[in-house]
């Protein structure tokens, strides 16, 4: 799908903007975090996320496309985040999904850093950081998508 200022579309899928520490963002833009890790996820189908660098950076850095989403004990999901780059360790990852029976392993396709970091109060004046994740309307998604890659993306 080609994806362009003047007639930018969404993937399949919603689209997501998360939160994500500079520290994981930076992996995933660098291609060797293939797996975000979540305490819980949209029960809707997500298609895209739009990667939000959380302070210092505060900036909307890259894209992600969402391959599949696996719901798994932490046991699991610490097998799924050593096998894809999670970043974390055992301990931290224990930590951060704390007495949750379940948890998230969302695995990436295809990632495309930004040609311009964005802040995203540029775009939406009362923007505060989702604690979890934000929804994107297709017309937000479509202004995000044009202020990150003037020049257009091919997805």
């Amino acid at each position: 799908m080609n994806l362009f200022p003047e007639s930018s579309q969404q993937p399949s899928g919603r689209a997501v903007l998360l939160s994500i520490k500079p520290r994981y963002a930076d992996l995933i833009l660098a291609g060797t975090k293939t797996v975000e890790l979540r305490r819980s996820w949209p029960s809707n189908d997500v298609g895209v996320m739009v990667i939000y660098s959380s302070a210092p950076v505060q900036r909307l850095t890259g894209i992600a496309l969402i391959k599949e989403i696996r719901e798994c004990d932490p046991d699991t999901l610490w097998e799924v985040a050593q096998s894809h780059g999670g970043g974390v360790t055992e301990e931290e990852l224990k930590e951060y999904i704390g007495k949750k029976r379940l948890a998230y392993g969302v695995m990436l396709g295809r990632v495309v850093p930004a040609e311009v970091l964005v802040d995203p109060k540029d775009l939406f004046p009362n923007f505060t950081p989702p604690q979890g994740f934000l929804y994107l309307p297709p017309p937000d998604y479509q202004r995000v998508i044009i202020a990150m890659f003037p020049g257009g993306i091919d997805l």
